[in-house]
């Protein structure tokens, strides 16, 4: 059992002692977010050294610098700028002094030192006990949360008990230190393509004067965005002397015998602006939401909180009666899941979420593929506000696809922030052009679960339209396949093999995509005939022709579906000669080397026929899991899930269970050997999925929803609930039963293994 899983509490996680190790690594673990900011789970000491810290982060999403890349080679289309979710003032710094003496973890005389996460209330707490040189003793009480209610808020309670009279204190509050930002982290030599250190910081700062509140106005060097900062500090307390230096806040007291002294900090973060939209609303708004929190008090505000997280879980969780290392651990995954998400329609969520800056901070197909399944079932409302982030960048989506002489139709980035291609690698990058179709089923899900039809026929039809027509023009028909319509030079979601002809998971979703967009534009000219996105019968006659005459590679002699036209001609990778210290292959091998072999990173064909498993029989899914998983090393944390949620439908429980296992303790139990860097957001998506989709079996087939349940014998019970057109269902099961009871909406049929039930 890992050491912040203590037995009997399935909602906390524990941190005992000063291990610097220890706390440095749980920096990720313990980082709070609530979509709009996120800060690290790090300690609040100003001064503390790498020793006890990876990075102290503080991020708000979307909030993002630039620079130009830099190439030894250029050619037309190349991305031209990095884009990198960068560092904001850290709203949780603090020093604090008794008799004198400056606290120091390293080396002040820390007893008792504990830190938990409490996942049910969405708060971290932190105590010790102090005593200084001179022998004076001070107990202290941290709290932390970041606010849902709220969320430009980041909210603080500092306890503080003397034991002794007499004493000074001083506690002291930083909202930005202009000489240790950019130099405060751990730095590494370290070649690792997946995250991007940053030498300095990628802002300017400067106060905002006549303002009731300690404001600070960024911006960032090259991205033009801009933010504005604010923050309160207050206590009921005796203050001795209370002094505000632009960005640093000082009360100091007199201690009294165990007389508590009690200090709230509120930090606040606006919300992103452009230079010329900046308006006093901005400013006023934020100074309003922090007279609202200060007049409020810590404890109505803390409260409003945890009601708020409250309800989540009532909608969100999943019971698992039987194991409760794991069911802590499945509640860490959808904890930081919820954390995650962009609500505001104009952000979406990165591939570490606000943990953490691995992998620059981008969004990429993860949120579609991985992380949405889950708010689609659980918050519709959230999955909304994911897609219309996409819509908000269809025009950048447009001219990506006219850079790459697409002349209609969209190709959304493979990986950015802002929506322009950000990704310097394009065999690894823009070659991915299945994220145009994995935004397609999202939407098209979206429209199946929710019954959104206003959505669906206004922005998410013209997404699916403008995604169709680039499948039109960048594929062709083929005369040598029989007019089969090829796509060719791609790259798949195993990204160990680029540049390839005809992918099986891309042709697959690009048939769906178009077979999407087709479904919709007749629905929609039945309902509003005038207007239908300029879609002639021309254009969608070649939509269906190339939808019916998708070219879907399979090798007839081997009875196995092909991951793309040469994969079986390729030598296999010799696993067994191979170290492993070599894994992951990207950070040992040159590409070339691995991109000719047959060796998979991730699950890749396995995932098509996941998502559409009806499309095939249970011996041809049998006999491409038994061959794809021999080549497939798991380098991504994409994976294990999707291989477990394909053993669940073909009868392997065994390692069903263990493929599970692997994905929801894995950044408790550090897997891939970089949460530092940030949770895997994609694998915590997974994991839900796995419960819901996998075990449970759920999907939906032409609009009814259909369960195939198979709950693992080393488990008791499976409780869990989805949210299906306007109902709430909970599904309970057993290895040998399962009850379904409609807890919210109108009468529901919905089928198990091919019978019908009425809730």
């Amino acid at each position: 059992m890992h050491e912040l899983i203590e037995k009997g509490t399935p909602w906390t996680l524990k941190e005992v002692g000063t291990d610097p190790e220890v706390i440095k690594q749980n920096e990720t673990l313990f980082s709070l977010s609530n979509g709009h900011i996120g800060t690290r789970g790090s300690l609040e000491e100003t001064h503390l050294t790498p020793e006890f810290s990876h990075s102290k982060s503080t991020l708000m999403n979307g909030f993002f610098d630039t620079e130009p890349i830099t190439y030894g080679e250029w050619a037309y289309g190349y991305a031209t700028h990095h884009q990198t979710t960068i560092p904001i003032p850290d709203g949780k710094k603090m020093e604090m002094k008794y008799d004198g003496e400056v606290f120091d973890l390293t080396s002040s005389d820390a007893k008792d030192h504990n830190r938990t996460l409490d996942l049910k209330k969405g708060i971290l707490t932190r105590s010790y006990s102090w005593k200084t040189e001179n022998g004076h003793e001070l107990e202290v009480s941290i709290e932390r949360f970041v606010s849902y209610d709220y969320p430009e808020i980041m909210a603080q309670r500092f306890i503080l008990t003397p034991k002794d009279d007499n004493n000074s204190l001083e506690v002291s509050f930083e909202l930005d230190d202009l000489k240790s930002m950019g130099k405060e982290r751990d730095k590494e030599d370290d070649p690792d393509p997946r995250k991007k250190e940053q030498a300095s910081r990628r802002f300017e700062s400067d106060d905002l004067e006549f303002y009731d509140a300690d404001m600070l106005h960024i911006k960032t060097h090259a991205s033009g965005l801009h933010a504005v900062v604010g923050n309160r500090v207050v206590t009921d307390n005796d203050v001795h002397q209370q002094i505000s230096d632009k960005n640093r806040d000082s009360l100091s007291f007199y201690s009294k015998a165990n007389q508590t002294i009690v200090i709230d900090r509120f930090v606040a973060y606006s919300e992103l602006y452009k230079e010329e939209s900046l308006t006093e609303n901005i400013i006023d708004n934020l100074i309003r939401t922090l007279k609202n929190v200060t007049e409020s008090g810590y404890e109505k505000v803390k409260a409003e909180h945890i009601s708020t997280m409250e309800s989540f879980w009532e909608h969100s969780d999943i019971q698992i009666d039987g194991e409760p290392a794991l069911q802590l651990g499945l509640r860490f995954n959808l904890f930081h899941l919820h954390q995650a998400a962009g609500r505001d329609g104009k952000t979406n969520m990165s591939a570490k979420g606000l943990t953490g800056e691995g992998y620059e901070g981008h969004y990429f197909w993860d949120t579609e593929m991985y992380m949405f399944p889950f708010f689609l079932y659980t918050q519709p409302e959230i999955a909304r506000s994911l897609l219309m982030y996409r819509y908000s960048i269809l025009p950048q989506a447009k001219e990506r696809a006219r850079t790459m002489a697409i002349a209609n139709g969209a190709l959304f980035a493979w990986r950015t922030i802002n929506g322009e291609e950000a990704s310097p690698y394009y065999p690894a990058g823009t070659a991915q052009i299945h994220i145009n179709a994995d935004i397609a089923h999202a939407i098209y899900s979206y429209g199946e679960v929710t019954g959104d039809d206003a959505f669906m026929l206004n922005e998410g039809l013209e997404m699916l339209v403008e995604t169709a027509r680039f499948w039109l023009e960048w594929g062709h028909f083929d005369d040598n396949r029989g007019g089969a319509f090829v796509i060719n030079d791609v790259t798949g979601p195993d990204e160990y093999t680029a540049i390839v002809n005809n992918n099986y998971y891309t042709n697959l979703m690009a048939k769906k995509n178009l077979a999407y967009a087709i479904e919709w534009i007749e629905k929609r000219r039945r309902q509003l005939p005038d207007e239908d996105f300029n879609v002639s019968q021309d254009e969608l006659t070649e939509w269906k022709k190339a939808e019916e005459h998708m070219y879907l590679p399979y090798d007839e002699d081997k009875q196995l579906t092909m991951q793309d036209d040469s994969f079986f001609h390729k030598k296999v990778w010799d696993f067994e000669q191979t170290p492993k210290e070599n894994y992951p292959l990207l950070l040992n091998y040159h590409p070339l080397t691995i991109y000719k072999h047959q060796v998979c990173k991730q699950a890749d064909t396995v995932l098509a026929q996941f998502l559409f498993l009806d499309d095939f029989s249970k011996e041809q899914k049998k006999r491409d899991f038994d061959y794809y998983e021999k080549v497939t090393t798991h380098d991504s944390s994409l994976s294990r899930s999707v291989f477990g949620m394909m053993a669940s439908q073909i009868g392997e429980e065994k390692k069903a269970y263990d493929y599970f296992m692997d994905t929801a303790l894995m950044d408790i139990s550090d897997l891939q050997s970089n949460t530092k860097d940030g949770v895997h957001a994609a694998n915590m998506g997974g994991t839900w999925m796995s419960m819901v989709q996998g075990f449970a079996g759920l999907r939906v087939d032409k609009g009814t929803l259909h369960f195939s349940p198979q709950c693992p014998s080393e488990w008791e019970r499976i409780v869990f609930k989805v949210r299906f057109q306007k109902r709430l269902i909970q599904v309970s099961m057993t290895p040998s039963s399962t009850d379904y009871q409609l807890v919210e909406g109108d009468q529901l049929t919905i089928i198990e293994n091919g019978e019908k039930k009425t809730l």
